[in-house]
This record gives C-alpha cells, sequence and structure tokens, in this order.
C-alpha cells in the first residue's frame, strides 16, 4: 500500500501493467507450487494409510492361517511319552519326552514336540535318528535328565563345556539355557529378570549399578559378543574392561568398578550420556549421534578372535527413523609389558535406569 502511490507518480503506465503482471505470474507459480506439494502430501498420506491397511489385513490372514493350521495339526506329543533314539549311529536310548523340551525355546524342544515326529530320520527299526556325536548327546542327556528330575533345593551342576559339546548346544539353541548369563556387581544396587530365553533385564534399585559379566564356566575362553540396550532416559556407559585372569583371579572383580587402572590399556567404553568412547588415557570418539533422553540406544560390543574388539552403536528410535551407527575398533596390545599376562577384556555395563542384554556368546573355539 506504501508501494503503489509511488510505482503510479515515477513509472509509466506500460512498465507498471508489466510489473503488476508479472507479480501476479509470480504469486500464480508459487500457489501452484504449494497446491501441488499439499496435494502430493495429501496423496502419500492416503497411500501410507492404504498399505498400512493392507499389513495389517495380511497379518490377521496369516495369524488366522496359523490357527488353522494348528488345530488341523494339533501336537501329538505328551510329556511321558517315551522315545526310542538311535545316537550317531552306534547308540540306542530311550529318552522322555519332557525331559528333551524342557528348554521350550530352543530347537531341541521343537523338534521333539510331538508335531514332527512323522517327518524325522528314523533308522530300519523306527528309531529316531540324532546325527550328534554320542559321547556329546549322552552329556547333554544327562544333564536333562538331572535338571528334570532334581529337587528343588539342589543345584544341578552344568557339564564342562568344550568345543564340540558347545557346538551342537548352539545347533540345538540351547547354549543360553545350559550356560545362562550372569552379571556381578553389588546386589543392592540392581536386580537382574529373566525375560526370555538368553535376554535379561537389569534394573538399578539405587542411583546407579555397575556390573561386570561372571565368565564362570568360561574363564579361559571369554566372551566374543554382547548387545546392550539402554532405555530412553537410562544414563551409563557400556564396554570392555581390561582384565588380568592372573592377577585378578582371587579378587571378585571390587576393584575393578572403580574406574580405569593404570595398566588397563586394553579396555574401551562408550558412554551414552557423553555420546562418547574412551580409552584408558584418550578420546577415541565424540559427539556421536545419539541422544539417551529422546530414544532408546542399541549397542552391540564384539570380539574377535585376532584380538580386535569394538563397539558400535545404533539410535534405534531417531527422529527422522534412520539407525545411525557408528563403530570403533581397538586391537589388544601385544607389547612387552603384557607378555608376561594373559590379556582378557571383561564386559561391563554401568547404568541408572534399565537395561536389557542379549546376544552374548562365548569365544568357544577358545576352549
Amino acid at each position: 500500500q506504501e508501494l503503489a502511490p509511488l510505482l503510479i507518480r515515477e513509472w509509466p503506465l506500460g512498465r507498471l501493467h508489466s510489473a503488476f503482471f508479472s507479480i501476479r505470474v509470480v504469486k500464480g507459480h508459487r500457489r501452484v507450487m504449494s497446491d501441488s506439494i499439499t496435494d502430493a502430501a495429501a496423496h502419500l498420506h492416503s497411500l501410507l494409510l492404504s498399505k498400512e491397511k493392507d499389513l495389517k489385513d495380511r497379518e490377521a490372514d496369516f495369524s488366522r492361517r496359523v490357527q488353522l493350521y494348528e488345530s488341523d495339526n494339533p501336537s501329538m506329543g505328551n510329556d511321558t511319552d517315551v522315545i526310542q533314539l538311535n545316537v550317531g549311529g552306534s547308540t540306542n536310548i530311550a529318552v522322555l519326552r519332557r525331559t528333551l523340551t524342557q528348554f521350550e525355546d530352543s530347537m531341541l524342544a521343537a523338534k521333539f514336540s510331538g508335531r514332527w515326529d512323522d517327518s524325522l530320520e528314523k533308522d530300519r527299526d523306527g528309531n529316531i535318528f540324532v546325527d550328534q556325536n554320542p559321547e556329546n548327546f549322552l552329556r547333554l542327556i544327562d544333564y536333562l535328565r538331572l535338571r528334570n528330575n532334581r529337587s528343588r533345593q539342589v543345584t544341578v551342576r552344568r557339564p564342562k563345556p568344550t568345543y564340540e559339546f558347545c557346538c551342537m548346544l548352539e545347533y540345538y539353541d540351547l547354549m543360553p539355557s545350559v550356560y545362562p548369563q550372569k552379571w556381578i556387581g553389588n546386589s543392592d544396587n540392581f536386580s537382574c529378570e529373566e525375560e526370555s530365553c538368553g535376554t535379561l533385564v537389569l534394573t538399578t534399585k539405587k542411583a546407579e549399578a555397575t556390573v561386570l559379566h561372571d565368565f564362570g564356566e568360561f574363564a579361559d575362553a571369554g566372551v566374543s559378543e554382547f548387545t546392550v540396550i539402554f532405555e530412553k532416559g537410562t544414563t551409563g556407559a557400556v564396554g570392555w574392561l581390561d582384565f588380568d585372569k592372573d592377577t585378578d583371579k582371587d579378587s571378585p572383580y571390587s576393584h575393578l568398578l572403580d574406574g580405569f587402572r593404570d595398566n588397563q590399556e586394553n579396555s574401551i567404553v562408550m558412554s551414552i550420556t557423553e555420546r562418547k568412547i574412551f580409552g584408558p588415557d584418550k578420546i577415541l570418539e565424540e559427539n556421536m549421534r545419539i541422544d539417551h533422553m529422546v530414544s532408546t540406544t542399541k549397542i552391540t560390543c564384539r570380539h574377535d578372535e585376532l584380538g580386535e574388539y569394538s563397539i558400535e552403536a545404533v539410535d534405534v528410535s531417531p527422529p527422522g527413523g534412520i539407525a545411525t551407527t557408528l563403530k570403533k575398533s581397538r586391537v589388544v596390545s601385544t607389547g612387552s609389558y603384557l607378555s608376561s599376562r594373559t590379556i582378557y577384556v571383561r564386559p561391563m555395563i554401568s547404568f541408572s535406569g534399565k537395561v536389557t542384554v542379549s546376544g552374548l556368546k562365548y569365544r568357544i573355539d577358545h576352549l
């Protein structure tokens, strides 16, 4: 309104008409673009709703088909069934079905549930054939029988792990059942609850708790991998803590919880609170694109047979919906200082809130 009188006084009529026409064209073009963007957004929203409805319909149809299949193919097995097994072609044994199916989440339990009895491989006498080393399989059966027949007050001693035995357990998805993970620390500071086979939920009772993994039967092998999920709002750190097997064997690791010692040159720890990865003497990575107050953070720690170990962080629910993966590796030192001692890196979690631990794997190739 202020420019109009000035334009009328100073500009010729033809140029003024041309200018106003150009302004109308630009405004019209912007309006068309705005309308196009709005239409495109509305179309995409409609398409998303359609796809979401289609997905829900498919899920409902799948659930209906599963229920129909299960009703037409009920499990024929009873806990008291006696199953005749031919193990490795040289050993025949009879086992109660409930002995084989006591770990419900395992492939062993699924295989001998009774639903697949007709399709399992059998020898000429009708015995179910188990293609495993008889010695290892019988060790497993002995352990399962002891668990199945024990009184509640008796703790069953687990079999001593060997490479071959653990390979068989991994095949049957039994490693986390036979050798469950255990985390040690001040029990007054945290609680531990099994969410499912191989998955533990740790919750702090007080402000903060620091826990270390107990190698147990795998003290001579160690851990190769574990995953920790920090719930939204949970603070803390996770990683590999240098552990001297020879020096620290008589101490329950309590002094290791106070932080890095001078000789912990092989430690690597990620703080989700500070968004940094620390070595004992320097920062290895910083300004990591994770936000523990906004989303859940998933961290996977790995250790390979070459002495390289790493921390990989994934922000599993960032605002943009795209996971961000960052990885930092270190190699265990082989300097003269360490030549006289056995090097282990122990899984460590320090947290305030709730974390879920899963995917723990032992270095069975070192057994």
